[in-house]
């Protein structure tokens, strides 16, 4: 029976993965940050009392009940020593990526000795090293598109903008340079889209080296149902910046000036782009958080969700829109498991003119918006994370024989 071991800094969907490995006896142990362990033990206890606000409420769902604690080996410091004042001293992304330094190099010294060792991007090569001198194979699960195409994009709307691009967009640090190694080093990569998988491919990697894995999503949580009022609302949500493409979107909304609508923003903006917003004022209606047991009817109470991402992964909201009965307008880089004009309509990035044509048509046409939600509701029903588990275990049975 083949041993696998998981490790993740965060969450992700690193509990389901190590769940399904789990579920047939292959999970020999799970590494991961904090995690909110039934019976802690001191140390843990003492860490979790004097936790900052802010981590409090990150981690408060960092809690599987389906997988075995026993298997579970977690490492607080470096999530904590993120939200340190030592962040306001060397910069969000550099305390970001010495979390995942730390993180991986407190896992690389321990035993690693296992068939496969799974590892999430930005905090694996150390771990990714140490293993395959124990004669693992490693996989990186890589949850967006290839840092490079990000960056490549990224400084493109920086400049739309006027803003000068963050210097870790345009230097090759010592961050980067870990990141390329990640990619280089690892056996096999899983993406969550074939789009992604052909950007890796692009990047120098074998084609037989990266697998698509569809994510998934708790497909009880979100239903269809009947919308309470008569407004047409157009949903977004996701943090509110320039990668989100959140831009083109309040552009387009409002030169259709709709009667009877309104645009609805739900997440945390980013501060680089609150000015931009601030010019927008009064064009959109904003919900800076929500429980997430709250997030079902917002999506029920809409009637279209529009996603126009510039570089995203697979996004989860996506998956939740749809199964909420919402009919979609996304973009070719948001990574819904949407089809085209069958769910709604998959557009260029930074296209304002497509933006006002489809949002255009599902206002005039309530048939097809009917339509379309329908279908798209039933339709990402198939996504659900069972099925996940399956694929993800044949493909490690495929890793395995090899």
């Amino acid at each position: 029976m083949p041993e696998v071991i998981v490790s993740n800094v965060g969450k992700h969907h690193a509990y389901e993965t190590a769940f399904s490995f789990q579920q047939v006896g292959w999970l020999k142990r799970f590494y991961t940050s904090f995690y909110l362990e039934k019976d802690p033990p001191l140390k843990h206890k003492a860490l979790r009392a004097v936790l900052p606000k802010s981590l409090q409420r990150k981690v408060g769902n960092r809690f599987d009940e389906r997988i075995d604690s026993k298997l579970i080996t977690s490492y607080f410091f470096p999530e904590i020593l993120e939200r340190t004042p030592l962040k306001n001293i060397v910069g969000t992304y550099n305390m970001m990526n010495l979390k995942g330094e730390i993180y991986d190099r407190r896992v690389a010294i321990q035993n690693l000795e296992c068939d496969i060792f799974h590892g999430f991007e930005g905090a694996v090569l150390h771990s990714f090293r140490k293993a395959k001198k124990q004669g693992a194979k490693t996989v990186l699960d890589y949850p967006i598109f290839h840092f490079q195409t990000i960056r490549e994009i990224m400084v493109e709307e920086y400049k739309y903008f006027g803003i000068d691009a963050p210097k870790y967009l345009t230097t090759d640090d010592i961050n980067i340079r870990r990141k390329q190694k990640e990619i280089e080093e690892s056996d096999f990569i899983f993406v969550p889209t074939e789009r992604i998988a052909k950007d890796f491919v692009r990047y120098g990697k074998n084609t037989s080296q990266v697998i698509c894995i569809p994510y998934g999503f708790n497909a009880e949580r979100f239903k269809v149902k009947k919308k309470t009022d008569n407004i047409f609302r157009i949903l977004f949500v996701g943090i509110i910046g320039l990668r989100k493409g959140v831009y083109y979107l309040l552009e387009a909304f409002k030169q259709l000036k709709l009667k009877n609508a309104e645009l609805l923003l739900v997440s945390p903006v980013d501060e680089e782009f609150k000015p931009i917003l601030g010019k927008y004022s009064g064009v959109f209606k904003h919900i800076y958080s929500l429980p997430n047991a709250e997030l079902p009817e917002v999506y029920q109470n809409s009637s279209v969700f529009v996603f126009p991402s510039l570089a995203e992964g697979s996004a989860y909201v996506t998956f939740e829109a749809m199964a909420s009965g919402l009919p979609m307008i996304v973009t070719e880089n948001s990574g819904s498991v949407m089809q085209d004009e069958k769910h709604g309509f998959i557009i260029p990035i930074r296209n304002i003119d497509a933006l006002k044509e489809k949002i255009l048509f599902f206002y005039e046409n309530e048939e097809a918006r009917s339509e379309m939600g329908n279908a798209a509701g039933e339709f990402v029903r198939n996504f659900t994370w069972g099925r996940y588990h399956a694929e993800l275990k044949e493909v490690y049975q495929r890793i395995i024989k090899k």
